[in-house]
């Protein structure tokens, strides 16, 4: 698929959806409580690192600006970057409405080619953007590029491995190819338009991995997260305040490292450092 087409898919979909991202950190659905576990993870991540105040941090697809808000009132400098013209007017009207603006600037933007100069910001992050974007590659590329020497990158990922994908066998990644082969036929046959398909992606975690360590960043710690909703061919099969309840469990039991969870969550946060004697790729 052309890049240009996957973005342009990408971005109609988050302008069309913007409401639904603005609104998904509040809803009670399994989906909005692993949201917001998330969102609290990587702010406590980042209130560890105890960056001093006014250091500059660049969010990269800052969405509807709930994790630039909650930096800026931290008292950080925040850059916020994000492909669609929708979401970054979320992210000013946000910053706007909690009286952030003198700490906050957004512009439209690609992750692929970030428009900062080398070594600018001590944090860079990026929740639930690696899903989204063609190359993950290229985009870890150009936050090495932009973070300091010494300074940090949090990025999360959609877990290939997930538990709720592998108990399903609609989403099981061992049935991938026999999924594909029916995509094309249905394409093939007019029954499936390609177009109606909102192109995200799924990565395993040494997939991700692998990208940081070819990207010449550390990583410092990493955890998967969110159990849920459990589905049996797309039917979802406990009620909601169930499936939150079954989540907790199951997170605290990934927490302690139990063996078949702690790599299943649906979603990998990672945790990394640009070295000091940091040298690009040539």
């Amino acid at each position: 698929m052309p890049y240009s087409d996957h973005q342009e898919r990408v971005d109609s979909y988050f302008d069309s959806r913007s409401s639904y991202w603005a609104e998904i950190y509040n809803a009670r659905s399994v989906k909005g409580v692993i949201y917001q576990h998330r969102k609290a993870a990587v702010l406590e991540w980042i209130d560890e690192l105890a960056l001093p105040p006014g250091s500059r941090i660049l969010e990269v697809g800052c969405g509807a600006g709930l994790t630039t808000i909650e930096l800026a009132r931290r008292g950080y400098i925040v850059d916020g970057i994000d492909s669609s013209e929708t979401m970054v007017e979320h992210t000013l009207h946000a910053a706007i409405e909690s009286g952030a603006r003198d700490w906050v600037k957004v512009v439209r933007g690609d992750a692929h080619s970030l428009p900062f100069e080398d070594s600018t910001f001590s944090l860079v992050l990026a929740v639930g953007v690696i899903p989204w974007i063609e190359s993950p590659d290229t985009a870890v590329r150009e936050m090495a590029r932009v973070v300091r020497p010494g300074g940090y990158v949090l990025l999360t990922s959609d877990n290939r491995a997930r538990l709720n994908h592998l108990l399903d066998p609609r989403w099981n990644p061992a049935l991938g190819p026999l999924r594909r082969l029916l995509k094309r036929v249905l394409e093939r046959t007019g029954l499936r338009n390609s177009r109606s398909f909102v192109p995200s992606h799924f990565h395993s975690t040494s997939y991700i991995d692998r990208v940081i360590y070819e990207n010449r960043l550390e990583k410092l710690k990493a955890v998967t997260l969110g159990f849920g909703p459990f589905s049996f061919l797309g039917r979802t099969l406990l009620p909601y305040s169930d499936g939150i309840r079954l989540h907790h469990r199951l997170q605290a039991l990934a927490d302690r490292g139990v063996p078949g969870l702690r790599s299943t969550g649906s979603q990998y946060l990672v945790l990394a450092r640009k070295p000091q004697d940091f040298s690009p790729q040539a």
